[in-house]
């Protein structure tokens, strides 16, 4: 009871002052508060579409602030997380110029969000589709700015070799399943080009490949500038490939036809699938067994290897 009436309170006179100031300074909030990198990442795309097109400033709320730091389209860059004073004001006054990024859809059921949107489209487009700003999403692309200063430090400690590529293991088991090959077909990739100096990422407790180097759990700046330097990168839809996004790097993405192929693709993709003998696509289902078994069957080896060489130069 209590809670509502301060709601209230804050909708009667607060907001409204905030909101008159806001309009003043030409000025709109974003925040984002969550777990997922890979969100974080294609925000940076909208952000950009809001600065660079509708001439806006942004103050922007996100528990992920080192992915933003040195980003010019920012006006101020403020650390939060859910659960907060701060988190818990802004859910509160939320509007045209206070925007959460997030799917008004999210959290509905055992299905990706993306089912309850308009389809094909990007999923940074359904993250902020209810923003009152008329956003053009032909043409997203991700941004992230890393310093001389660090360029210089994360070169000198890392040691990397002048060509490498980037590959993972395994997708991101915490969220589904079905975004996921095969472990084994990662490794006929490093055995098949094995003229290549191969680097896995990931986390430290997913599975190791054989005949490659490892940088496992590094920070977010880190990552960016390993992946920014590399040829190229063999990756699941996911974190990797927004963040390949931000350095147009070529990006061989292994697509299991969990979702539509609109909404993750950028201009570097080179998608890999066969989506036309995937009966449940796009699948959208968190849990399908049935999407598994499909993929199992449908995606071998032969096939990737064939579609990467094809496509391995520029």
């Amino acid at each position: 009871m209590i809670k509502k009436i301060f709601v209230l309170i804050l909708n009667c006179s607060l907001k409204p002052l905030f909101y008159v100031i806001l309009k003043l300074l030409n000025t709109v909030v974003i925040f984002r508060f969550g777990n997922s990198l890979g969100d974080q990442v294609y925000m940076s795309s909208v952000l950009r579409e809001i600065n660079m097109k509708k001439k806006k400033n942004i103050i922007l709320f996100t528990n992920f602030d080192q992915f933003y730091k040195n980003n010019p389209r920012i006006k101020i860059l403020i650390k939060s997380t859910h659960g907060t004073f701060i988190s818990f004001l802004l859910e509160s006054m939320k509007g045209k110029m206070i925007m959460n990024f997030n799917s008004l859809h999210s959290n509905k059921s055992n299905k990706h969000f993306l089912y309850y949107h308009k389809k094909n489209i990007h999923i940074a487009q359904a993250m902020s589709e209810h923003f009152s700003l008329d956003l053009d999403y032909t043409d997203l692309k991700n941004e992230m700015f890393l310093t001389e200063e660090e360029k210089k430090h994360f070169s000198a400690k890392m040691k990397l070799s002048k060509k490498y590529s980037l590959i993972h293991s395994q997708s991101k088991q915490s969220f589904t399943k079905n975004k996921e090959w095969k472990q084994e077909g990662m490794q006929d990739i490093i055995n098949y080009f094995d003229n290549i100096n191969w680097i896995q990422i990931g986390k430290s407790e997913e599975p190791r490949l054989k005949n490659c180097n490892y940088f496992f759990d590094l920070p977010m700046r880190e990552l960016a500038f390993l992946i920014s330097n590399c040829d190229f990168i063999v990756c699941y839809e996911g974190f990797f490939n927004h963040l390949a996004s931000c350095f147009n790097k070529k990006t061989f993405l292994i697509h299991t036809g969990f979702l539509p192929i609109q909404s993750f693709k950028y201009n570097n993709n080179i998608i890999i699938h066969n989506n036309d003998k995937i009966r449940c696509h796009p699948c959208y289902d968190l849990v399908c067994e049935e999407h598994q078994e499909n993929v199992k069957h449908n995606i071998d080896s032969e096939f990737v290897l064939k579609k990467i060489e094809n496509n391995l130069n520029p």
